[in-house]
């Protein structure tokens, strides 16, 4: 190696060439049908959908969203229009029909399951804010008795 220091344009034009698999591990994966892991250019690329799944929670999917946050229901012609009974009938179907799909396609992943938001988180809130109170109100009173027992106490 020479002493000198490289530029930065002989620099950003190193790159390493990797070596191919051998023909043995080659036959392998064939035969178990590997894929391998997605690079930055497959994630960057136009057909990154195909295969590959970063997050597949759908954030306009009305049926992963609360019955408070969905928009509300107007209903102008009936004929036309879906209700609320008819909403929630068309996102069961869906969400069926999906299962199946993904049961069908060998495609079952077992997710965490979302957290849910406590009902009764106001109603302990509360409780424990009557309890922090009542405690300071006998930490006050307690404070406004005056004992002598305790100079005794410490003279022996």
């Amino acid at each position: 190696m020479s002493s000198k220091k490289l530029t930065y344009k002989e620099r950003s034009s190193i790159t390493a060439v990797l070596p191919t698999d051998p023909p043995f591990i080659q036959k392998i994966k064939e035969k178990l049908g590997y894929k391998p892991p997605p690079t930055i250019e497959n994630k960057f690329s136009a057909t990154a959908g195909e295969g590959y799944v970063e997050n597949d929670l759908d954030d306009d999917d009305l049926s992963r969203v609360n019955q408070e946050d969905r928009p509300q229901i107007v209903v102008l012609d009936a004929q036309r229009d879906l209700g609320e009974k008819e909403l929630e009938a068309e996102l069961k179907k869906r969400d069926a029909e999906e299962d199946r799909r993904k049961i069908e396609e060998g495609k079952i992943i077992f997710k965490k399951p979302m957290k849910r938001k406590e009902q009764n988180s106001g109603e302990e809130a509360s409780e424990k804010r009557r309890y922090t109170e009542e405690i300071k109100k006998i930490a006050v009173s307690n404070s406004r008795l005056l004992s002598f027992n305790d100079e005794e106490e410490d003279s022996d």
